[in-house]
């Protein structure tokens, strides 16, 4: 894995360890464990956050993330796993503050653009017979054939190219990926009681329907668009896939949800967005999670009903995706450490104990394509 895939994966780690250890009922404190690996994904965070990285930053502002990196080091790192001596561990603990006096950023030492030119110049170098007679003349002509292979590589393509316009004819034919049927069939398929009623539609009217929504700007270009497209598929490469998002309710209230279906016009244009409702849960007594941000969520369930109120939300509605985790340690308590979510029985009263947490250290970074070492 790069450097940029593990710090993606690490805002998912503070929610694994309890499965790891157990519950605080199962004699097992999870808690001291679950606060360092949080404060290691703040800690990051920080250190990624764009005024670490050359967006400006004040001395008095450094200074606080340079104790914080040491202060993890100290306070939490090694009274788990002891001393460690790796020169990470050091630079974090001690030459935080260093870096930022001398460059004022902690991105220029970045080593990620230097490894980039090199598979170009190993490329070239390839092509050489490694003569050491010919040292000189081999690095010049290595040099001239790693400039030619990056320029091919940045090179645009030409307006009136083939390629060009092979593409622009493909974009401009119309996508066909919406699917037919009955609104009480689509209920019944989608285990949606209420569908109905909440889209104002009989039991036999036709509904159009697909697996996405995108919610971004329609201008903007296609790289980047998977970063605004909310799933409800019931099999996405042969498994079921519903985002989480963060909508707009009356009022223009925070409202959280799981997708649970796209329905679109019958030409496609105007597309909305079934929403599994959650709503607040009150927090467990000294819970890690609460203190650095993550929300309690429960499912929106009627006093008077079994099943989650459904919400129909439009595209200028929708806020964003949400990563959101089960409350890992609630389910251990109730159905013991080795069962997983999926295999929890479908029942009214399990539907109104789930709960979640809204992860609050996971960002969307739509945009930043950069995969530095």
């Amino acid at each position: 894995m790069t450097g940029s895939e593990h710090r993606r994966a690490l805002p998912f780690m503070p929610f694994a360890v309890v499965a790891a250890i157990g519950s605080v009922q199962n004699e097992t404190d999870h808690r001291l464990l679950t606060r360092a690996v949080c404060e290691l994904v703040a800690v990051t965070n920080e250190i990624f956050a764009e005024r670490c990285t050359g967006g400006g930053i004040t001395g008095a502002q450094a200074a606080a993330v340079a104790e914080r990196g040491q202060k993890w080091v100290i306070d939490y790192y090694q009274p788990l796993l002891g001393p460690s001596h790796t020169t990470k561990l050091h630079r974090l603990a001690v030459h935080l503050l260093d870096e930022f006096r001398l460059r004022g950023n902690l991105f220029d030492g970045n080593t990620g653009y230097n490894e980039t030119l090199h598979k170009a110049v190993k490329a070239a170098y390839k092509a050489t017979n490694k003569r050491r007679d010919q040292f000189v003349e081999q690095l010049l002509v290595n040099q001239q054939v790693a400039a030619l292979l990056l320029e091919e590589v940045e090179r645009p393509i030409a307006a009136g190219s083939d390629a060009t316009s092979v593409h622009a004819e493909r974009r401009s034919r119309p996508l066909r990926f919406s699917h037919r049927c009955t609104a009480a069939q689509l209920a019944r398929k989608r285990k949606l009681p209420g569908l109905c009623t909440v889209l104002e539609v009989e039991d036999s009217a036709s509904l159009f329907y697909c697996d996405s929504i995108y919610y971004g700007k329609p201008s903007a270009p296609r790289r980047g668009r998977v970063a605004n497209t909310i799933r409800a598929a019931a099999s996405f490469h042969g498994a079921p896939w519903y985002d989480w998002l963060q909508y707009r309710g009356p009022g223009g209230t925070k409202c959280y949800g799981q997708a649970a279906l796209v329905v679109q016009s019958r030409s496609g244009r105007r597309k909305r967005l079934v929403v599994r409702r959650a709503e607040e849960a009150a927090p467990r007594e000294g819970c890690v999670l609460t203190d650095y941000g993550c929300q309690r969520l429960r499912w929106a369930v009627p006093s008077s009903g079994n099943a989650v109120r459904l919400d129909v939300v439009e595209v200028n509605d929708i806020v964003g995706w949400v990563a959101v985790e089960h409350d890992w340690e609630d389910l251990c308590e109730r159905h013991g450490l080795l069962v997983m979510p999926n295999a929890v029985p479908s029942t009214a009263a399990e539907l109104r104990a789930a709960r979640f947490f809204v992860n609050a250290f996971a960002v969307s970074d739509a945009g930043e394509e950069t995969d530095d070492e």
